[in-house]
C-alpha cells in the first residue's frame, strides 16, 4: 500500500491537545498531558484574549478539571487574568456557571473584589447576566460585603446593572443584603432611572418603599429596647410583644403625618372624658341631674 508523499503527517501540539481535552471534559486526558507536560499547566490561548486553562474549564463549568489544575499549582503565583482582566471567576459569572462561580470565590476571595477593564467586578457581572441568585450572589457577598458599594468607570453599581438588565431577584436579593438605592453614578442617576420597563420600575419602587419600611421599623424597635432596658424596669414578660405594640403605635403616627392627619392618640375627646358614673355630677356634661325622688328600678319606693 503506497502513501501519497504529499501528505504528512503531523502531530497536534501539546497546549492544542490540552485545550481539546478540557473542552471535552476529558478529566483523565487532561491529568496525563499536564503531568507529561507540566510547562503547560497554564497555557494562555493567545487567540482567545490569553484566557487560560482555568479560565476554558471555568467558562464551561467544568469543576473538577478546574479544582486539578488549582491543586496542580495553577494559581499559586497569583490570579490568572486575561487581556480584558477577567479572572476565571468573572468568566464563570459571565457564563451563568453557578457551581464553578462558587468554588472560585471559596477558594480566592482575594479575587472577588478584583475589577475587568469595564471596572466590573463578579457580583456585577453576575447581576448583568441574571445567574448566581441561588448561590453565587450571597457567597460573593457574605464573603466581601464591599463589593455592594463597588462601582464601575461609570459610577454604577451592582444594584444599577441589575436594574438595567432587568433582573429583578438578583435586584430584591441585592437589596435584601443592604444595597443603596438611591445612589447616584457618576451621571447622577440612581438605579430607579435605569429600569428595564415600566413594570419594573413600580416593582422597584414597591421593594424600595417595603425595605424602607422594615429598616425603620426595626429602628423603633431598637431604640425601645435600649429605652426599656436604661429604665430597668420590665413592664411586660414578653418584650417582643411590647416591642411590636410600640412599634405598630409608632408605625401609625407616621403614616398619619405623611398625609396631613393627626397622629392616633394625639387628640381625642372621648378619651379626656372620666367615666360617668350614677353618683357623679352630670352638669358640666350638660346632663340634667338625678331627681333624688325618683323611683329606683327595682326598688320597693
Amino acid at each position: 500500500m503506497r502513501r501519497d508523499s504529499n501528505i504528512r503527517l503531523t502531530r497536534i501540539d501539546v497546549p492544542r491537545r490540552l485545550r481539546r481535552a478540557i473542552l471535552l471534559n476529558d478529566l483523565s486526558l487532561v491529568k496525563r498531558i499536564v503531568r507529561n507536560n507540566p510547562t503547560y499547566l497554564i497555557n494562555p490561548d493567545f487567540a482567545d484574549k490569553s484566557n487560560t486553562n482555568l479560565h476554558l474549564a471555568a467558562k464551561n463549568g467544568f469543576t473538577q478539571i478546574a479544582e486539578f489544575l488549582i491543586e496542580s499549582g495553577h494559581e499559586d503565583d497569583n490570579v490568572s487574568r486575561n487581556n480584558d482582566w477577567e479572572t476565571p471567576l468573572m468568566v464563570a459569572a459571565v457564563a451563568g456557571k453557578e457551581d464553578m462561580g462558587v468554588m472560585l470565590a471559596k477558594r480566592f476571595p482575594e479575587c472577588i473584589p478584583l475589577q475587568n477593564r469595564m471596572g466590573l467586578d463578579a457580583l456585577m457581572l453576575s447581576c448583568k447576566s441574571g445567574t448566581g441568585t441561588l448561590h453565587l450572589i450571597p457567597t460573593l457577598i457574605n464573603l466581601d460585603p464591599t463589593i455592594l458599594t463597588s462601582d464601575d468607570v461609570s459610577g454604577n453599581t451592582a444594584l444599577h446593572h441589575a436594574s438595567a438588565s432587568g433582573e429583578l431577584k438578583a435586584l430584591r436579593m441585592l437589596l435584601q443584603y443592604g444595597a443603596n438605592p438611591l445612589v447616584q453614578n457618576a451621571f447622577f442617576w440612581t438605579p430607579v432611572h435605569y429600569s428595564a420597563t415600566p413594570a419594573a420600575e413600580a416593582y422597584f419602587k414597591t421593594l424600595i418603599i417595603e425595605f424602607e419600611k422594615k429598616k425603620a421599623e426595626g429602628a423603633r424597635e431598637k431604640r425601645e429596647r435600649e429605652r426599656q432596658k436604661s429604665a430597668g424596669v420590665r413592664l411586660v414578660t414578653n418584650e417582643d410583644a411590647m416591642a411590636g405594640m410600640q412599634g405598630g403605635r409608632q408605625r401609625a403616627r407616621d403614616d398619619a403625618a405623611v398625609v396631613g392627619l393627626p397622629a392616633p392618640g394625639a387628640y381625642s375627646p372621648v378619651e379626656r372624658r372620666r367615666a360617668m358614673t350614677p353618683t357623679e355630677e352630670r352638669t358640666r356634661w350638660g346632663f340634667t341631674p338625678v331627681d333624688p325622688t325618683r323611683p329606683r328600678a327595682g326598688s320597693s319606693d
